[in-house]
């Protein structure tokens, strides 16, 4: 009988072992049950498993960014400690970001743009103390954010539906394609001008 161990199986059997094992669902897909555990202890068996898991761990993943600052600190949920290294942030490709419309931010148009341009994905889960009580001005702090594979907006945002759907339309398209403006007067198929994201997709 031939011993076999773990890395020499295929590397898509291994793929999907380390994906059972690292990822869990995205924080805006809630389970009734909680999240299923993870087991990242695998990360710790040698060198290889730790370059290969890693990846699939931080790239896989949805990550909470900070509300301050953004991609920088981000946590896989918020009873998880903080990542600092810059190394594992660079491979982080999926974010989730809490957006409350009430408060003044504390970032800029510009940190925005820098943290979030290309990501895969990008949620806006937008919330606020008092329903109906603010506009979407805080939301055009991501106006200029593109490249991004998979935008999404949830949440309060039931007052302004048209801007919401223009703001992910717009986050979606390519890095260095300008857009008109947000008019509500104008909204249309052609309110995104000068790239057709259904004929050319998200990049």
């Amino acid at each position: 009988m031939v011993d076999i161990v773990f890395l020499d199986l295929p590397g898509e059997i291994r793929n999907q072992i380390y994906n059972h094992l690292l990822i869990v669902p995205a924080i805006s897909k809630p389970r009734l049950l909680g999240d299923p555990p993870m087991y990242p202890q695998i990360l710790s068996t040698c060198h290889k498993i730790h370059e290969e898991g890693k990846q699939i761990l931080y790239g896989g993943n949805t990550f909470l960014a900070h509300p301050n600052l953004l991609s920088d600190r981000p946590r896989l949920r918020l009873y998880y400690d903080a990542i600092s290294s810059s190394s594992l942030i660079s491979l982080i490709c999926k974010y989730h970001i809490r957006v409350r419309l009430d408060c003044d931010p504390n970032f800029s148009v510009h940190k925005a743009i820098a943290a979030f341009t290309g990501v895969e994905e990008l949620t806006l889960e937008v919330f606020q103390a008092q329903f109906g009580s603010s506009d979407n001005k805080v939301l055009r702090l991501f106006e200029g954010i593109r490249g991004v594979k998979k935008a999404r907006i949830y949440g309060s945002v039931t007052d302004f539906p048209e801007y919401v759907r223009w703001l992910q339309n717009s986050m979606m398209l390519p890095v260095g394609v300008e857009v008109e403006p947000f008019d509500k007067e104008k909204i249309g198929l052609n309110q995104v001008s000068g790239y057709d994201i259904w004929t050319h997709g998200g990049r």
